[in-house]
């Protein structure tokens, strides 16, 4: 131990250095980019050498108890290198080691045990005591990451028996809330326990479980509407009518919602009181703490690990990990974006939720105005006894004229963009097209229905020939009519061309590097799109100056569909 650790042990011990990390004193560790390159390479030497003994003993290593022998081999092995702190290439090549050695243990004990909590409790003892005697902080950290994801899988509180495939889809929030509150207890009594023994261990062992922690918490968020489809549910993944689409539990006060509130206001809590803002002089800071919290507890209501993310994330800030504090707003940020994107409400209510935000931050910034008055009110009296000092700025007259006339030109565009469309509604001719639906989720604009329009791939050679480069965003085909009114492309459109009896002019342009007919979607109500997949045709509205609209979708006898709510 150097002279600079035992100064800043001391310093910790005496409460001068609370944010202090003992852990990140003499790390020997190189960038992330060298070890990274490092472990690629180390793959190239170790990866044929298993190969080899596998081709030649997959009887005696991959049934018991030679697996088991041979993963306790490669585990010894692998902490003997990685005591000695050997080079960073040896070191790679421990590290590749270690972790075939756990994967074949969890194998071995997959198959000596039935019970799968029984094996994941001997895996993650395991991978403890394994990174209590390396010696390498950012091993310590990688196994500190393996032992939360194994500990995300236990079940706790539950029979063994039937174990559920759903389990490894979603990680339970029991052992997730658990986990943080001690990872969070040791971000609180780090600097006190710097100076314990195994403590640099324990410290970036710790490092690895807050990430993961944040990393499940990621996924999770995620996993209930990406994966509805997973499991072979009967509706596509991403698909608005999923099993799992839309599921967010609105002020659904269950014991986890209430437990995830708790934990983001016993952060708030912890942060106040470590950034002593009960002060008069901090009335400003603990507002808008407040504000951000309070926010972040009503989110809990909508999210099963919101909490968790908030009680990590704090103890980050609290403890100086900016890359961890970090990591946490990414994850805040995505989760907000996955309830959007799964909430099954009618845009108008989640306009009308987003508006609400935007005036409860305006109250705020009026409150937290009426708060600093103590301090304006000062300046105001020096103001006073000296008039000159602040003269008063008369607004503009061409401000007041700026905003007026840009809100008049929008509602003005807005008003000629309806009134085009009105007119091709009301006059144009009635058209179908054939088209290949599929139904994804927009984040911002709700459920619909995405437009694959089935043209001739000889008219889409040469749309692409014509414009090779790409330069080119709209274009115009002819197209013929049969009886039922259906459209069939027939050629790419020459410069003014004027089409022959029975022949139209249709507009294509260019949407995601693909030709389009008007638009490459249909948007309709949330979760109202399951009778919209039988659609067939496109129906659409023509002017003789190629103006088109769609207007409907329609199925194989060009029946109009509507969106509607599915029985259940």
């Amino acid at each position: 131990m150097n002279q600079e650790t035992t100064l800043v042990q001391a310093a910790q011990a005496e409460g001068l250095l609370p944010d202090a990390a003992i852990s990140v004193l003499n790390d020997p560790a190189p960038s992330w980019v060298v070890t990274a390159l490092g472990f690629v390479g180390a793959q190239f030497a170790v990866w044929p050498f298993l190969a080899v003994l596998a081709a030649f003993g997959a009887g005696v290593f991959f049934e018991l108890p030679g697996s088991l022998v041979m993963a306790g081999v490669l585990i010894a092995g692998a902490v003997a290198g990685l005591r000695a702190q050997a080079a960073l290439f040896v070191t790679q090549l421990c590290v590749t080691a270690l972790l075939v050695g756990l994967g074949l243990l969890a194998f071995s004990l997959g198959k000596a045990f039935s019970s799968h909590n029984l094996m994941l409790a001997l895996l993650l003892i395991v991978q403890v005591g394994v990174a209590l005697l390396v010696r390498v902080a950012w091993v310590q950290r990688l196994l500190g990451f393996l032992a939360a994801l194994t500990w995300m899988l236990l079940q706790l509180g539950a029979s063994d028996h039937g174990y559920d495939a759903m389990r490894w889809l979603f990680p339970g929030v029991r052992n997730a809330v658990l986990l943080a509150l001690a990872w969070a207890a040791w971000a609180r009594y780090e600097p006190r326990l710097s100076v314990q023994p195994l403590a640099r261990q324990v410290a970036a062992f710790a490092d690895g479980v807050g990430v993961a922690l944040l990393v499940v918490a990621l996924y999770c968020s995620g996993a209930a509407f990406f994966g509805g489809g997973a499991f072979g549910g009967g509706s596509r993944a991403g698909s608005a009518d999923a099993a799992l689409a839309g599921t967010a539990r609105l002020f659904a006060l269950t014991p986890m919602v209430a437990l995830q509130a708790l934990l983001v206001a016993a952060a708030w809590l912890g942060l106040v009181r470590h950034w002593r803002l009960l002060a008069a002089d901090k009335r400003r800071e603990l507002a808008l703490l407040s504000l951000a919290y309070g926010c972040w507890l009503v989110f809990g209501f909508f999210t099963h690990d919101g909490g968790v993310v908030a009680l990590v994330g704090t103890a980050a800030i609290a403890t100086g990990r900016k890359r961890l504090a970090l990591l946490a707003l990414a994850v805040l940020l995505a989760q907000l974006s996955g309830f959007y994107y799964a909430l099954a409400w009618p845009l108008a209510q989640k306009a009308a939720l987003l508006a609400g935000i935007g005036a409860l931050l305006g109250l705020t910034l009026v409150a937290l105005h009426w708060l600093g008055r103590a301090p304006l009110a000062a300046s105001s009296a020096s103001a006073a006894a000296h008039p000159a000092s602040l003269p008063r700025q008369p607004r503009p007259a061409w401000t007041l004229a700026l905003i007026f006339g840009g809100a008049v030109l929008a509602l003005g565009a807005a008003n000629h963009d309806v009134l085009d469309k009105e007119q091709v509604i009301q006059s144009g001719q009635k058209i179908y097209v054939a088209l290949a639906p599929r139904d994804p989720r927009s984040l911002m604009q709700g459920d619909y229905m995405a437009l694959n329009f089935g043209f001739p791939r000889e008219i889409e050679t040469a749309l692409e020939q014509a414009d090779s480069g790409r330069t080119q965003n709209r274009a115009v085909v002819v197209a013929r009519l049969d009886a039922r009114g259906v459209a069939t492309v027939l050629r790419v459109a020459s410069a003014h061309e004027t089409p022959a009896a029975g022949e139209l002019l249709l507009p294509l342009k260019r949407m995601q590097w693909r030709w389009v007919l008007v638009t490459d979607a249909f948007y309709f109500p949330e979760g109202q799109g399951q009778p919209l997949q039988a659609a067939r045709f496109g129906e659409f509205r023509v002017l003789p100056d190629g103006r088109a609209l769609l207007v409907g979708l329609a199925d194989e006898q060009l029946q109009p569909l509507k969106a509607r709510l599915a029985s259940r």
